[in-house]
């Protein structure tokens, strides 16, 4: 038997997304008529539930928050959805008023809401059978520490002669143990065994918010991530479904909210329930008849560009990839409809494969070294940045006044750090970063909310208790342009580099005497910087009497993201990835992945970039730049640091870590697009000039919909634009046209490291070194060799010592739909 991840993983390695379009054929036809627009949805009370509802399909108005109204005793209550239309895997915001107060703000007492992701038919709304929801039980009723009733986040409907539902309608039949469960039926039919959590969800990778606490002020607000067919294969969300005349649409899906009040489904009053908590599940008959439902219209997955077009190839940095996957389905329905594929691959492959003599095009950050024989062409497209994310909500402390506990629970907004604060941060020197039980960090603090420093520059968090939490941040494994420009950042501030020289934080020439007299971790003393790798140098081990051959080591409780999207969408998601939950079961016995942290409990930080960022919703920190000034990659930011950048070769600009402009974010980053004209057929040089001439035209509009700029990424200025589009140019007009013989036999180079690609990119094959299998630009899973040392050579060079990661691809023919698992070397979609 599979599990629900296993499951996700396999579903993005298909060249088309079969196994998520199982349905029977009635039920593709119906959602095959999905409407365009969306019209607010209204709960219909009674035994009926809800009537008939219009839903639509991905490509309508962008602006597409929606705002439903509750009925009965909810019908004050109004709940908006952030986005409605045009989604993909992210987070969307969900707020509400009009609701009552949630009875203690320490349990779950009453008065709460309950939110799902369900698939459904599109005229009648989804029944409890079609929702994801009970996966966050295998930890128990409640959120952490904060109580609420037994049976309120599962899918159990009997609760003992005591409680019985006023609906009386019909319990599913029983397990051998007598518990009766509200079925999970999948979108494709599939065999699904009872329970709360089964093959196709579970606590590890549910959407489900089982508690929404409402303030004193009827009002609340939760980040929920809106899964597709990838990440809930159960659901089918985003599935791609073409029409008689051939147009594409993405299966729609539904988002429930249940408002739980102060009685019970027999109407008696929650106090008079056992805990004084209401008690029953959100799937029961009477608790479903209240439910809201607001229709999501997915982007497709799947086959939305031209059958049998021609296939260009795009490889290169992590910081392409948002806007590239946003731009894919446009571009293969213009100018001459070519299907332009993307994979994910280090800076420095894409470099190595500028120059191998078969270019295509690929995207990087520094130009790739100057080459007699070749000429790259460089063309800016996207501008966006580094950034800190995080997802850290109110936790007071034991001794925290009333008002800083009335807070629990709601989302911080803000964070500062200094280069010095994230030089703690990425090097293990908080205990929390690191482990309680290491003596090289057993006199520093416990993390960010027990330091000073971090205090003194973000005054609103004092009072608040992380205890286990922010220590570290997550950060991705392969190696990058972009680790090396923020471990720049840090070096070059004089606080930062005398700490990692080993001086405490409370002496030297910067130190303050009223910080915490922390010292980095002895293991980073001296480091060498810039790097562009983030690394993982403490070998602590904790060691347990009972399991003397299984050490919990750094490791194990603070992982590498596979990349920064895996980062911020493990973020958003209030998953640290760490395996510290022993299974002596297993064969052989091993560290299990730890679930996410509960609901209010959240706080994590995430190195990714900017537009993956806002996609899961996370929170940017402002950091402090050159001229003394905390700034957040807001648009203006990055175009003020992309107008200091220094002039270099080739028409490649670098960052200015120096730069005094007080307005300019220090983390901005600037991507190109590259390829050598001579080296590419005149066809390619056609279509990649197409490309570029989009991308400095209708590829600058920022939006949310296919072939938009999205979220997080500044539109070019001007001049940038004019480079591109004579680049664009340059492009078309040159291909093909050798400068000389030599330089036409000069060819490319090799090595034993690698990802390779054809001249018309239609293949990328990957390594994933230690992890496993990769992935092609073509679709096709591989199996490779990232870091092929000692080993057989591979077909054509990579990034030393690359970490095994390889090449990510991503192709609107194979399902484009952006929504990764994060898994190595598997298809990130759009």
């Amino acid at each position: 038997m599979r599990t629900a991840t296993q499951l996700t993983r396999t579903a993005t390695q298909l060249t088309r997304p079969a196994a998520l379009l199982r349905a029977p054929r009635r039920i593709r036809l119906l959602l095959g008529s999905l409407c365009l627009v969306l019209l607010p949805v209204v709960a219909a009370a009674g035994p009926g539930g809800l009537g008939a509802q219009p839903a639509y399909a991905a490509g309508a108005d962008p602006g597409s928050a929606a705002t439903v109204s509750g009925t009965g005793d909810f019908a004050a209550l109004k709940v908006t959805v952030s986005q409605t239309r045009n989604l993909v895997d992210q987070v969307v915001k969900v707020s509400w008023t009009g609701g009552a107060t949630t009875v203690s703000d320490t349990a779950y007492h009453a008065n709460y809401l309950q939110i799902m992701q369900c698939w459904g038919d599109a005229q009648t709304g989804p029944t409890t059978d079609q929702c994801q929801f009970g996966g966050s039980s295998a930890l128990g009723a409640g959120a952490g520490n904060q109580a609420a009733g037994a049976y309120t986040n599962s899918r159990q409907l009997n609760y003992g002669a005591n409680l019985q539902d006023g609906e009386h309608l019909p319990l599913p039949p029983a397990t051998p143990s007598g518990i009766s469960y509200a079925p999970f039926r999948t979108v494709g039919g599939d065999p699904v065994s009872q329970g709360n959590w089964n093959e196709f969800f579970d606590v590890n990778s549910t959407n489900e918010v089982p508690y929404a606490r409402t303030n004193a002020r009827g009002a609340g607000e939760v980040w929920f991530e809106t899964q597709t067919a990838v990440e809930a294969p159960g659901l089918g969300c985003g599935s791609a479904l073409r029409d008689a005349r051939g147009a594409v649409t993405g299966r729609g899906c539904w988002l429930v909210v249940v408002p739980r009040g102060t009685h019970e489904i027999d109407g008696s009053p929650y106090t008079g329930q056992s805990g004084g908590q209401l008690q029953s599940s959100p799937l029961s008959p009477a608790n479903w008849k209240q439910r809201i439902a607001v229709p999501l219209g997915f982007e497709p997955i799947g086959d939305y560009c031209p059958i049998g077009a021609e296939e260009r190839g795009t490889i290169g940095s992590e910081m392409a990839a948002e806007a590239v996957t946003r731009w894919q389905p446009a571009l293969c329905q213009t100018g001459g409809k070519a299907v332009y594929g993307y994979a994910q691959v280090p800076d420095e492959t894409a470099r190595v494969k500028l120059l191998s003599g078969a270019p295509g095009l690929v995207y990087l950050g520094r130009a790739a070294p100057a080459d007699a024989a070749r000429k790259p062409v460089y063309a800016p497209v996207a501008l966006s940045g580094i950034t800190l994310g995080f997802f850290i909500e109110s936790q007071a402390g034991f001794q925290a006044p009333e008002e800083v506990r009335a807070r629990n629970g709601t989302r911080l907004g803000s964070l500062r750090l200094t280069p010095r604060l994230v030089a703690k941060l990425l090097t293990e020197s908080y205990k929390d970063g690191n482990s309680r039980f290491a003596e090289s960090t057993a006199k520093n603090p416990e993390n960010l909310g027990r330091d000073p420093e971090f205090l003194r520059h973000n005054p609103a968090y004092a009072g608040l208790d992380f205890g286990g939490k922010l220590g570290d941040a997550l950060v991705p494994q392969p190696l990058a342009d972009t680790t090396r420009q923020l471990w720049e950042w840090v070096a070059r501030d004089p606080e930062a580099r005398e700490f990692l020289s080993g001086v405490p934080d409370n002496a030297g020439a910067h130190g303050d005497a009223s910080y915490a007299g922390m010292a980095v971790n002895p293991n980073y003393k001296g480091i060498s910087l810039p790097t562009d790798t983030f690394p993982k140098s403490d070998p602590f081990c904790q060691p347990f009497d009972d399991r003397p051959n299984f050490p919990l080591c750094v490791q194990d409780k603070h992982p590498y993201a596979t990349d920064m999207h895996a980062a911020a969408r493990a973020a958003s998601r209030g998953d640290t990835l760490a395996r510290t939950s022993w299974d002596a079961t297993a064969t052989p016995p091993a560290y299990k992945k730890d679930p996410p942290q509960p609901a209010g409990l959240r706080a994590v930080l995430a190195v990714t970039d900017t537009a993956t960022a806002d996609r899961y919703g996370l929170v940017r920190a402002e950091l402090l730049n050159a001229a003394g000034r905390f700034t957040a990659p807001e648009p203006a930011a990055l175009i003020a640091a992309a107008n200091a950048r220094k002039p270099g070769a080739d028409g490649v600009s670098t960052p200015d870590p120096a730069a005094t402009d007080p307005a300019a974010y220090p983390l901005t980053v600037l991507t190109y697009a590259a390829t050598v004209p001579a080296d590419l057929t005149v066809a390619e040089g056609k279509d990649y000039g197409a490309l570029l001439a989009y991308a400095a035209d209708r590829g600058q509009s920022p939006g949310v919909a296919a072939g938009s700029l999205p979220p997080g990424y500044a539109p070019l200025p001007e001049a940038l634009r004019a480079q591109t589009r004579a680049a664009a140019g340059r492009v078309g007009s040159e291909a093909g046209k050798k400068p000389s013989e030599e330089g036409a036999a000069s060819g490319g180079s090799g090595s034993s490291n690698g990802t390779s690609a054809t001249a018309g990119g239609s293949q990328a094959s990957s390594g994933s070194g230690p992890a496993g299998t990769g992935t092609s630009a073509a679709g096709a899973s591989t199996a490779g060799a990232g870091s092929a040392q000692g080993g057989a050579p591979a077909p054509a060079p990579a990034a030393p010592g690359a970490g095994g990661v390889g090449a990510r691809a991503r192709h609107p023919a194979q399902g484009a739909g952006r929504g990764r698992t994060g898994g190595r070397g598997v298809t990130r979609g759009r």
